[in-house]
């Protein structure tokens, strides 16, 4: 320390605080610009509020011309009717998830994944197999039975397998009655926040944090669409009926019937949170004598998000349509060894 210091306690005190101050100063001027870098930032990649860009992405169509349908109104090529008597052909009945909505290219969704492995496994045979697309976006089992009754005397099946979502049992769809009031929600919450009028940080920050609340409502209308009480419970018990009844018009139909069950593409490790329903639609399927295949241990110890469309659309993409195709491949192979029905018998 400098000698014309020693012994001036006064001055030695002085020019620490001046530091000190100065490094005050310093620090909340780097606080402040970094914030409004920050900010800068926050504005440039904030658009609007995610639920409103899941909403678009979400009802958005795709492409049009990018999507075949065929003379049944499903999508994907025709097949010819009568049915070729060297082949044999299967109908899967789903939703947007064997529709394969958000995946504009036909080859990459997993019926026609499946078609084209086993046709590859079964020329040699002198077999031919077809797949129908029949995934109807936004459809419940209902819909199912009313494809089904529509198509089935022109379309001469040997197996329908129904490709089964863990919202087909309940009735929280994304972009009806369970979305709808928790967005106005939402919406009424971010007029009450002045920050979030105001700064676009904590918009980004807010967000998170109502994705979280919407997952945690979901989560829960989910399990309580399976294990609530009669209300609650209401779609799946007419689910349950529907399953039945698909299996009497197949068997009316000399036609084999499977159920295979695709779960959500969230949390895919041990916690998963639908595993119990998972488990409940396949228990349903076996103790009814219906074939029946769970795709979650194949999803187990993947990305979800990974699997995903979009960050905002949880449908699967096509590496998520390869994992299903690949899960369900020995499966319907084993349906198809099973069945006998050709056409004109």
């Amino acid at each position: 320390m400098n000698a014309c210091f020693l012994g001036r306690p006064d001055l030695i005190m002085k020019t620490l605080h001046k530091q000190t101050l100065k490094n005050l100063v310093l620090l909340l001027f780097g606080v402040v610009a970094g914030l409004a870098i920050a900010e800068g930032a926050a504005r440039i990649i904030y658009t609007k509020p995610w639920y409103l860009r899941m909403l678009e992405e979400q009802t958005s169509t795709l492409q049009e011309g990018s999507i075949r349908i065929n003379s049944l109104g499903l999508r994907g090529r025709d097949y010819p009717f009568p049915k070729p008597s060297n082949s044999k052909r299967v109908l899967m009945l789903g939703d947007s998830f064997t529709y394969g909505f958000g995946v504009s290219d036909d080859t990459a969704i997993f019926p026609s994944l499946l078609e084209k492995q086993l046709n590859a496994e079964l020329t040699a045979e002198g077999t031919t197999i077809e797949i129908l697309n029949g995934g109807v976006p936004g459809s419940l089992t209902d819909d199912w039975v009313d494809l089904l009754l529509r198509i089935k005397d022109l379309s001469d099946l040997d197996i329908i397998l129904m490709v089964f979502f863990l919202r087909n049992g309940s009735r929280t769809g994304s972009m009806g009655a369970f979305f709808s009031p928790i967005r106005r929600e939402l919406e009424d919450r971010h007029q009450e926040m002045s920050l979030y009028q105001y700064s676009y940080i904590f918009r980004l920050y807010q967000d998170s944090r109502d994705r979280a609340y919407l997952s945690e409502k979901y989560s829960k209308a989910l399990n309580d669409s399976y294990f609530g009480g009669p209300e609650e419970t209401e779609e799946w018990e007419i689910a349950k009926a529907n399953i039945l009844r698909i299996k009497a018009i197949a068997e009316e139909m000399d036609a084999k019937v499977g159920l295979v069950v695709f779960p959500a593409l969230v949390e895919l490790n041990e916690n998963y949170p639908f595993r119990e329903i998972c488990e409940m639609i396949a228990q349903y399927g076996t103790e009814n004598d219906i074939p029946t295949h769970n795709l979650l241990p194949a999803f187990m110890g993947q990305d979800g998000p990974e699997l995903w469309v979009s960050s905002y659309d949880q449908h699967p993409n096509p590496a998520a349509h390869q994992i299903a195709s690949d899960s369900m491949l020995p499966f319907l192979r084993k349906l198809l060894k099973n069945t006998s029905h050709q056409a004109g018998e």
